[in-house]
């Protein structure tokens, strides 16, 4: 059987929901203009406009509307005009001299702030946000009375026997006058005493008095090409020999609670392109639901995942031809297309991947590598600075009581008459700029990359990534970790200590390319040591068949790196959460030092740091840290190099978490994980699943990494990928270089999960 590569975890993560809304980006990804008249692109930034109509349930019809929009205006060369002034928000003092600063600059022009000023010249201006367009009157929306649904075939008018709402959030910004505002996608569902007949043409005549969009709409029920959002399916696509191919059956309507889905009994898979039924199968339960159920955010390890409507399961495992598809539910409608053949997880790694190229600092972005276009950023030769911190100021805790966070930590410390010249690449975080070991751990996802790969080198030796390094002798997917990996080399002084990031005074308010807020180093500590050292010595190792000379640099750099953490013991830390545990980390460098090396001293801190995270003396993975653990590094190691007895007990302990792991997933509703702690939990914490089927090759922990997948690559209530580029619909991810620019996202961009509040609920996730 041809070994399927397992994807890389992505780390460099992006807030869900877009502050504002960009226009270059669909406002909405799923109308259907061949099959309901009226709907319209663009921003709804007069009148409310329609987006879709669907069916819920056989006797039900949603109408989706867009109300309101806060379009981002692009940043612009400033001009200044007679009698503007500006004005400072946030103010912070900066270093041991107490400078001045803002995080905010406006502009004032006739006595009101019109925007935003930015870029190190003050030279261009961003408007200020403004909610616009006529909002939806609920009072109308609501009210049974002013629909009546027609058919083409029997004109006899039939009123809703009830109207519910969902209201989903869309925009949310500051505007002008300093208030927070939103908008919000609307689905309207209007309840009929029976169900539809499919291939009727239908009118929902409206009472026109309060409502902007007409007197009638029109749609056709076609339910094999209607697409219902009761259908949600991994919009990435199926293997042929994937070890489970489901999708799912789930409504909730707002107001109107779950949709009960019982009276359905098939599905079918038809032919995107000629209709054609090529596979039938059986709805089944999955998950009952609780009525009223609010699913929470962060629920705890021993909450149950439920949901406020019934879930159903359709399971197609059984069908393999290759092709591009729909699942159809007769008297219902159709799912969003997907393909089936043997590229989908090819591209969906390679998509996956692409990502972080589109993340990085240092440089110019655009053809021929990606279409997302962005001039070279924070590069000393283009004059942008970073400063030294003082770490007698930033490390010191009595400094900053009552404080949090990295931000005020340099506020305080940062010493803006140095430099560091050499401070450059690496990966962007979030929708800013910083780029860190400590406290985001970047370091993580060059572990994911090399986890990866190994697992599978002849795969990842193959795989193009559209790189400007591809061509070289190195691995794609081993160049995408270098860059990150490569600015933390730079960052290391001649003692060993390895700087711990590069961050601004603030979360930035500008591009990349213009970033004018003092930017510093975040000083060296063990725990960040080791986090580097971790993931140098495991980049050594992979380098050797491909640079033995690279390869060379790192391990020294790794061995200078875990001497200097084991000296300095007395420096503080600042920095101990469940996303990078400092044991766990001084564990995990001494495991893949020795492996690198064969050097006993580092096997006994390994075995030293193993008992002190497990002081009963039984090797277990903690259950608030996701991995990569050193027990892991451990386990796999040859049996020339390990301790069979303590290898052994560190295989029982992965392989006792990832079974666990298995069965609880295998019950969640969606399969989705139950407590997000690290970033890549939008892929259920897969660690020890990975670890756990190269050491057993048991197909349940590859089928429960399957599951997972599920969820994020669109299965879910949203029918919405987590990922930019995969599938038809995609989360909206805040990211400030094509926000100012109001260019389009780019591709790749993940998202931890949508975290978003519906009218009555929050959306199941």
């Amino acid at each position: 059987m041809k070994k399927l590569p397992l994807l890389a975890i992505g780390l460099v993560v992006i807030a869900s929901t877009a502050p504002a809304q960009n226009p270059a980006i669909p406002a909405y990804e799923g109308s259907q203009p061949e099959l309901v008249q009226g709907v319209e692109s663009g921003l709804a930034t007069e009148k409310p406009k329609l987006r879709h109509i669907y069916l819920a349930a056989p006797d039900t019809v949603a109408i989706v509307l867009h109300a309101q929009a806060i379009p981002i205006l692009p940043m612009q060369k400033y001009k200044k005009q007679p009698g503007d002034t500006f004005k400072g928000h946030h103010p912070m003092k900066l270093g041991p001299s107490g400078r001045d600063d803002f995080r905010n600059r406006s502009v004032v022009r006739d006595g009101a702030e019109i925007g935003g000023l930015l870029g190190p010249k003050r030279d261009h201006i961003q408007l200020h946000h403004r909610l616009v367009g006529e909002p939806l009157d609920f009072t109308w929306t609501d009210n049974p009375a002013n629909y009546a649904l027609v058919a083409e075939e029997n004109p006899a008018p039939v009123k809703p026997t009830a109207v519910f709402r969902k209201n989903t959030p869309e925009m949310a910004e500051w505007v002008t006058g300093g208030v927070f505002k939103g908008t919000s996608r609307t689905d309207l569902f209007l309840k009929f005493p029976r169900a539809l007949e499919p291939g009727q043409t239908y009118q929902i005549q409206l009472n026109p008095e309060g409502f902007p969009l007409g007197e009638k709409l029109t749609f056709k029920f076609d339910d094999t090409r209607l697409r219902s959002e009761a259908i949600q399916v991994n919009q990435a696509g199926y293997h042929p020999r994937d070890p489970e191919k489901i999708a799912f059956l789930s409504q909730w309507i707002g107001s109107g609670g779950g949709v009960d889905f019982s009276g359905v009994k098939d599905f079918q898979i038809v032919d995107d392109q000629t209709g054609k039924v090529v596979h039938t199968g059986e709805v089944k339960l999955r998950w009952p639901g609780t009525p009223g159920h609010v699913t929470n955010i962060y629920p705890a390890k021993t909450e149950k995942l439920d949901n406020p409507m019934p879930i159903y399961t359709l399971d197609f495992s059984a069908f393999g031809q290759p092709g591009r598809y729909r699942i159809v539910i007769p008297g219902l409608g159709s799912s969003f297309p997907f393909d089936l053949n043997e590229n989908v997880w090819d591209r969906a790694t390679k998509i996956s991947a692409h990502g972080y190229l589109n993340q990085r600092s240092g440089i110019k972005l655009g053809p021929p590598w990606t279409r997302f276009e962005r001039p070279r950023d924070l590069h000393p030769a283009d004059g942008f600075k970073v400063h030294y911190t003082d770490p007698k100021i930033f490390l010191n805790a009595e400094n900053f009581e009552g404080q949090r966070g990295t931000f005020v930590r340099i506020q305080k410390s940062i010493l803006e008459n140095t430099e560091r010249a050499n401070a450059w690449g690496g990966w962007h975080d979030a929708g800013d700029f910083d780029r860190s070991i400590l406290p985001q751990h970047h370091s993580r996802a060059v572990h994911a990359m090399l986890d990866v790969f190994e697992s599978n080198p002849a795969y990842f030796e193959k795989l193009e990534l559209n790189l400007p390094e591809s061509g070289n002798q190195v691995p794609d997917l081993l160049d995408e970790a270098l860059w990150c990996l490569d600015l933390f080399r730079r960052l290391q002084d001649a003692d060993g200590s390895v700087w711990s990031g590069i961050e601004s005074i603030e979360h930035p308010n500008e591009p990349s390319h213009l970033v004018s807020q003092p930017t510093a180093l975040i000083p060296a500590t063990p725990q960040g040591n080791h986090m580097y050292a971790a993931a140098a010595a495991q980049m050594a190792h992979a380098l050797r068949k491909y640079d033995p000379d690279r390869a060379s640099d790192y391990r020294d750099s790794a061995i200078r790196a875990y001497a200097w953490a084991a000296a300095n013991t007395d420096v503080a830390g600042f920095v101990n959460s469940p996303m990078n545990p400092p044991l766990e980390q001084a564990n995990l460098a001494a495991a893949n030092l020795y492996r690198l090396t064969g050097d006993q001293k580092y096997h006994d801190d390994f075995k030293s740091t193993l008992a002190a995270i497990n002081p009963d003396g039984k090797i277990a993975l903690r259950g608030d840290y996701g991995g990569p653990w050193g027990t892991a590094v451990y386990a796999l190691l040859p049996d020339d190099q390990a301790d069979a007895k303590l290898r052994q007990q560190c295989r029982d302990a992965i392989l006792a978490s990832a079974t666990d792991r298995a069965e609880r997933h295998a019950e969640y509703s969606y399969h989705q994980t139950p407590n997000p702690r690290n970033w890549d939990d939008r892929l259920g914490e897969p660690w020890d699943l990975m670890v756990a089927h190269r050491i057993s090759g048991d197909p349940k922990f590859l089928r429960s990494l399957h599951q997972l997948a599920q969820y994020p690559m669109g299965a879910n209530p949203n029918n919405m990928s987590h990922t930019r580029g995969l599938g038809s619909r995609h989360i909206t991810n805040f990211d400030l270089d094509p926000t100012t620019s109001a260019s389009p996202c780019p591709t790749a961009s993940p998202a931890w999960a949508p975290i978003r509040k519906t009218s009555g609920a929050r959306t199941a996730l």
